[in-house]
């Protein structure tokens, strides 16, 4: 349950700071998150003030922003957080870093007061706090940028996440079909603006908590389809533009086969050791930056397009792949052996 103390009229991603921390304290059971109004705070600084009732957390500069507490001290919290005293003041740093399984990466919890720092500020620092620690060099340095206005854009629109994932979807077979068809250069900027908008989508949903069972499985089932649909068209598409290239159904097959094998292996790791491969050493979320995945075979082509080597490109694709998979193979195979003489762990967990 969420009580609100003070005023706070500005939005963030089109909501006030209250509504997004109602959709926030939803497993609290009888105890109560006593909070200002304009208090924005993470996920992880909401379940440690759980573990520490009574414990006021505060923003940078010193202002009582919230509390959990129990019925019976609902009052007493309420005048803390008006500055009235009466409870244990901590600020966020007194939390720590938290390490996030899902977004792969370590976080400091967020206590923020909007007001004491500008809306577009804390939007930033909101955004940042759910982006991917671990991925490719398209989604960690091209689309943040693009990824917080559109996700702004979406939210101050009112289209939700599940939207943004079905605009994606068509955007996937538009796509397809531009590169089955041969025309190359429209099925190129259809497939990148659909990447864009699957950074979007989960962004969207984690700033504004609004995840549904549904929409996260749209999203990771059109993940999974997507690639492989993609470079079965696109073999299509090079064999119109470019026919009499002996090398381009071999790519393709062998970009096919490696995707399969290269998912089998990430999955097995993970039932494995409890864990995505690419979280064990540094090397491996390097490795994740450029291994031969949807956007940076997409990386390749665009650049083959460029230069007019379209078919030489998807030949490097291919070449790629083999090198990507066998390198995730020796690394599960070490991992293995690694195993056998001590448990591993990964290296941000």
């Amino acid at each position: 349950m969420l009580t609100i103390v003070g005023e706070c009229d500005q939005q963030l991603f089109g909501m006030k700071p209250a509504e997004r921390l109602g959709r926030q304290c939803g497993n609290l059971g009888e105890r109560q998150l006593i909070a200002h109004a304009s208090a924005v705070l993470s996920d992880d600084t909401i379940a440690w003030l759980a573990d520490h009732c009574g414990t006021v957390v505060t923003s940078t500069k010193g202002r009582p922003l919230a509390v959990v507490v129990g019925p019976a001290e609902i009052d007493v919290a309420k005048k803390a957080i008006v500055g009235e005293g009466g409870l244990t003041l901590a600020s966020a740093d007194t939390i720590g870093s938290v390490y996030v399984r899902k977004l792969r990466r370590t976080l400091e919890p967020l206590a923020l007061s909007l007001g004491e720092q500008p809306r577009s500020t804390i939007e930033r620092k909101l955004f940042s706090s759910v982006y991917k620690g671990v991925t490719d060099v398209v989604t960690k340095y091209a689309w943040p940028e693009p990824a917080l206005w559109l996700t702004r854009g979406a939210a101050v629109l009112g289209l939700s996440p599940n939207f943004v994932t079905i605009l994606g979807l068509v955007l996937t077979f538009v796509a397809g079909w531009q590169f089955y068809v041969g025309n190359l250069v429209t099925g190129m900027a259809a497939a990148w603006l659909m990447t864009l908008l699957d950074t979007v989508d989960g962004k969207l949903a984690r700033v504004t908590i609004t995840s549904s069972a549904f929409g996260n499985r749209l999203d990771h089932g059109n993940d999974i389809i997507h690639p492989p649909l993609w470079w079965l068209c696109l073999a299509f598409g090079i064999d119109r533009v470019a026919p009499g290239n002996k090398w381009v159904w071999t790519s393709c097959w062998v970009i096919l086969a490696t995707y399969l094998i290269g998912r089998v292996l990430e999955k097995g790791f993970k039932a494995r050791f409890g864990f995505n491969p690419f979280m064990w050493k540094r090397f491996d979320s390097r490795f994740r930056m450029i291994i031969s995945r949807r956007n940076i075979i997409l990386l390749i082509m665009t650049v083959g397009l460029l230069t007019g080597g379209t078919a030489e490109a998807f030949v490097l694709c291919a070449a790629w792949s083999v090198m990507s998979v066998l390198i995730q193979a020796f690394r599960y195979l070490q991992a293995i052996g690694h195993s056998r003489r001590e448990p591993i762990r990964a290296w941000l967990g």
